[in-house]
């Protein structure tokens, strides 16, 4: 039988973005997170992905891996079974992602696919060194900073976003100067409730006529 590689008793603070979204954050919740971190970014198969945008491709600024739960550390199996336990729900997942420099990132958005956003959890484990991982209000925008909170997990932090989180907020994990290897793992739950979300998805194709933008035009390579 596998070791226990969680922390299943590491302290949760509960961070309140307004009445009905809010954050857990556990700190250390996964032991030896650097021995987990090295076995994932040697042992699974990393890939670029690219999106058809505006009449060019572009490959997403991080990698992505598909993996079975037999070949993850049972750090990650572990925290699947702990997620289900302690929030009664049954998680999809895990989705993993490598952000390997100061450049890998992803802009502020909504986890949309789930298209039921009243009520959700989304749980994240971050493996490598803390870099920010900011929440924004919806209504406020994309470009409105003054009301940001940032939980910047990492070391084997555990965090989860849950009630109207995703209805009612963006996150994003901006571009800094300088950052080494990171690995979010992600668990997704939503209960179906409300209307669902009926806009395109992050990976649908974009063209210059779905944003009101007048042609041709042509990025330069």
């Amino acid at each position: 039988m596998a070791l226990l590689g969680i922390d299943r008793n590491a302290t949760v603070e509960r961070v309140r973005l307004d009445d009905s979204s809010w954050v857990d954050v556990a700190r250390g919740f996964v032991l030896d997170a650097e021995d987990v971190l090295d076995r994932m970014l040697t042992d699974l198969d990393w890939r670029e992905n690219r999106n058809w945008r505006y009449e060019v491709y572009l490959t997403e600024p991080r990698m992505s891996a598909v993996a079975s739960l037999d070949d993850l550390p049972a750090a990650v199996r572990q925290t699947g079974l702990h997620l289900r336990s302690k929030y009664r729900v049954r998680f999809d997942g895990p989705a993993l992602l490598r952000y390997r420099h100061g450049n890998d990132s992803v802009a502020f958005h909504r986890d949309r696919s789930m298209r039921y956003l009243d009520d959700t959890r989304v749980a994240i484990v971050v493996l490598g060194a803390p870099r920010p991982f900011v929440f924004r209000p919806y209504s406020a925008g994309r470009d409105d900073s003054s009301r940001d909170v940032d939980v910047a997990p990492g070391r084997g932090d555990l965090i989860v976003m849950g009630g109207r989180a995703q209805a009612d907020w963006l996150h994003a994990v901006p571009k800094v100067p300088h950052a080494t290897e990171r690995v979010s793992l992600t668990w997704r739950w939503t209960s179906r409730d409300g209307p669902p979300d009926t806009s395109e998805g992050y990976v649908s194709a974009r063209h210059f006529g779905d944003s009101g933008r007048v042609g041709p035009q042509r990025r330069r390579r």
